[in-house]
């Protein structure tokens, strides 16, 4: 009969660090990460992805009585799973500050509502253009890329071989520079009629002073909004099937970048 004391303490360190490359993909990968998904979800989750993946990894060593390399391991690949999870956080981001500058321009900035992401004050449109990209992201299959990129990362980054670049650097500051460029073309079709509007709006409160312009303006702003809106949804789909398609090359790209300095 087996001992169910006896086990081999390197495969269990190994484990561990399978555990936490995946908990930092999880955490902050679009719709794993989501703070509506119950923590004690996310654990079962996280745990049912490492026994998985974990005999697929391949074999590297870990010194038992090197208390402080094993520490610089836990925190390599927890760097890599936050990594590898902002990628795609990055792309959600751009949409939901389309939505809030949609918003801003719609009037309805005193209309937010609480975000359990963020815990903070986000707008309406925001929102409902965050729901739209989650459930495309779904039906594209996009979060198997989340899930391939947990197996592909251990075939080209195995635990310890992280590298902090220059190039990684670079190319995280140009996705989060992409963040407010998506943003805004994503928007751009609601915020420009909305400000050609407010022009001739102002155009109007100057020829005829009479009329109370600030009564007629704001629910005339709201409804081109939702009518702009909801005549934009085929191109806002169009895009972001553009967008989510590029999610793949972008995980491949980082991941090269954390191996070389």
């Amino acid at each position: 009969m087996a001992n169910l004391l006896n086990y081999d303490a390197s495969q269990l360190l190994a484990f561990i660090l399978v555990v936490i490359r995946i908990s930092g993909i999880v955490a902050t990968a679009p719709i794993f990460g989501d703070a509506n998904i119950p923590s004690q979800i996310k654990i079962v989750i996280i745990l049912g992805f490492s026994l998985i993946i974990y005999p697929f990894v391949p074999p590297f060593s870990i010194p038992l009585d090197n208390v402080s390399y094993y520490l610089l391991l836990v925190a390599g690949e927890l760097l890599i799973g936050l990594v590898l999870g902002m990628v795609g956080q990055l792309l959600f981001a751009a949409v939901q500050l389309a939505g809030e500058m949609a918003g801003l321009q719609m009037g309805l900035g005193m209309a937010n509502v609480m975000d359990p992401q963020s815990q903070q004050q986000v707008s309406i449109v925001a929102q409902i253009e965050y729901a739209f990209a989650a459930l495309i992201f779904l039906a594209m299959d996009a979060h198997h890329v989340v899930i391939n990129a947990m197996v592909h990362s251990y075939t080209i980054l195995t635990p310890g071989s992280v590298e902090l670049g220059a190039k990684l650097t670079q190319e995280i500051i140009t996705l989060s520079a992409g963040v407010f460029v998506l943003g805004f073309q994503l928007g751009a079709p609601l915020i420009i009629a909305l400000f050609v509007a407010n022009i001739i709006m102002g155009f109007m409160a100057r020829a005829v002073p009479q009329m109370n312009i600030f009564v007629v303006g704001f629910p005339f702003s709201i409804l081109l909004g939702f009518v702009m809106l909801s005549a934009g949804i085929p191109f806002f789909i169009h895009a972001l099937r553009i967008l989510f398609e590029l999610f793949d090359n972008q995980i491949v790209t980082v991941l090269n970048l954390l191996k070389q300095p």
